[in-house]
């Protein structure tokens, strides 16, 4: 009687139930709606200490595929990152794999039960689900891994589940009673770290930089080649719904800090180029949202846009952002950049300007103060002139010289079945992402390789919203350990010939 209702039920209406179904259709063993062959068998399969099956029921739903347009080279499920080819110019080509996760913090599950109350309880604890979290990771095997939503005092016991021998990075979320925050790891045998940051987003009386939000940005050179350069940024952004606004600000800012890591230089015609970047994370907000368009756009008109939606408007009433977004008093233009970084060349060439040169506060700026000849050097606390300020900071909308790609496809015109899902809230929906820049510049837009600094081969595939609704449900369960899917991309890294 239960497989003849599911039947009826329209699955755009049971979408929106997601893994919180009507308690009539529920098992015993808290199996998903309009799954019970499918969910029994990854529960059983995965609860029985005799059947190591987690990597071939992963299978079903997440496995390698190739970039369409691509050429295929095979995946890579445990060898080590790699040079194609022993001729010359080996050594200036790297395949590597990065990994995104939001591995769901146990101090946030407990304190949130409510929202996990249709799972099996027997998936919830932290000793249940680390196992199944690094069994992924060591089944995807990255050479970079960035995580969020890692509670400070679970650090040791999830490193000490990781296979590879990683460097960390780690930045817990600022306020006295945050547990979690963000980390980055990277081998050792492969790249060396140049240079990292720990983004704060709150800033003082900046009503929309007020929430206690973080990123880590790394600049990474191979060892095998320490001309080829990486810049790495995890971050989680505000979650509150209601708060695009806040994301919206929160972009910028990390935008102007990633253009302080990999800026190197400006081409003949006087625009900016870059090391090759790939930002990932947990944004919290939809694909063709406001802040999404910024980053694939390269540019956003805020000023007509409804003030904390961003959403668009033609009615005269409701409030609006208007002209001024961000305060100049945080030296971060319209353009994304620091106003104070506009002679880097000259001051800080083939270096990363330090972080007090920018007007950003930061919690660790009062234990390391700069020395009287770079506060001198720095412009960091003079006021934008009137002349500075036109055109530069309020100017009603936002642009960035970066070229950033998303690793995953987004449609709007997909069907609500097809589209993929990295999460749920209320619905199954997308917010975990991997933006990379195949170009140095906007200038090389048009080139074909070797111009590429940075090529996507595979990704990991992400499950459906049907696959959500109809085969996994609720997560985290026997099999996936998080309330977030991973993302996972394989890359190839190449340093153009005009470098050389």
């Amino acid at each position: 009687m239960k497989r003849l209702l599911s039947v009826f039920i329209d699955h755009r209406l049971l979408k929106n139930f997601g893994c919180h179904s009507n308690w009539w259709l529920r098992t015993t063993e808290h199996v998903p709606t309009g799954c019970w062959k499918i969910s029994n068998k990854m529960d059983h399969s995965a609860a029985n200490p005799n059947l190591v099956n987690q990597n071939s029921i992963l299978g079903t739903h997440r496995r390698w595929e190739p970039v369409p347009g691509k050429r295929d080279k095979g995946s890579r499920s445990s060898s080590n990152a790699k040079t194609p080819g022993n001729g010359p110019g080996a050594r200036d080509r790297i395949e590597f794999t990065l990994m995104n996760y939001n591995i769901l913090a146990q101090d946030l599950l407990d304190s949130h039960a409510q929202l996990y109350s249709q799972h099996d309880p027997q998936a919830l604890p932290w000793k249940e689900r680390s196992k199944r979290l690094t069994a992924e990771i060591e089944t995807i095997n990255p050479d970079i891994l960035c995580v969020q939503e890692l509670q400070e005092n679970h650090i040791e016991t999830f490193c000490s589940r990781l296979k590879q021998d990683y460097a960390m990075l780690y930045k817990k979320r600022t306020g006295g009673d945050k547990t979690d925050g963000c980390a980055l790891f990277y081998r050792r045998d492969l790249f060396d770290l140049v240079s990292d940051h720990k983004v704060e987003f709150y800033q003082p009386n900046v009503n929309k930089l007020n929430r206690e939000n973080v990123a880590i940005i790394a600049k990474l050179a191979l060892k095998a080649n320490p001309r080829a350069k990486l810049v790495v940024s995890t971050t989680h952004l505000l979650y509150n719904p209601n708060r695009q606004d806040i994301r919206l600000a929160q972009i910028q800012v990390l935008l102007a800090e990633l253009d302080r890591f990999a800026y190197s230089g400006r081409l003949l015609n006087g625009l900016p180029q870059y090391d090759p970047i790939i930002l990932c994370g947990d944004f919290n907000l939809q694909p063709f949202s406001a802040p999404y368009q910024l980053l694939i756009n390269g540019f956003l008109r805020y000023d007509r846009l409804e003030q904390r939606s961003l959403k668009a408007s033609n009615q005269r009433r409701g409030e609006k952002i208007g002209k001024c977004f961000l305060p100049p008093a945080l030296g971060i233009t319209d353009s994304c950049q620091h106003s104070a970084l506009k002679d880097r060349e000259k001051d800080h060439r083939d270096q990363v300007p330090p972080s007090h040169m920018t007007k950003l506060h930061h919690s660790n700026h009062h234990a390391a103060k700069p020395t009287t000849n770079e506060a001198e050097s720095s412009i960091a606390n003079v006021p934008p002139t009137e002349t500075e300020g036109r055109g530069v900071f309020s100017s009603g909308s936002l642009h960035h010289r970066f070229v950033l790609n998303s690793a995953y496809r987004h449609f709007q015109d997909d069907g609500e079945d097809q589209q993929n899902a990295t999460t749920f809230q209320n619905e199954w929906i997308t917010v975990d992402y991997m933006f990379y820049t195949p170009y140095r510049s906007v200038a090389e837009c048009n080139r074909k390789l070797p111009n590429w600094n940075l090529e996507l081969l595979k990704t990991y595939a992400l499950p459906t919203v049907q696959q959500c609704c109809w085969e996994i449900g609720c997560i985290p369960n026997k099999v996936y350990g998080s309330d977030h899917f991973a993302l996972a991309g394989h890359f190839l890294l190449t340093i153009p010939k005009e470098e050389q």
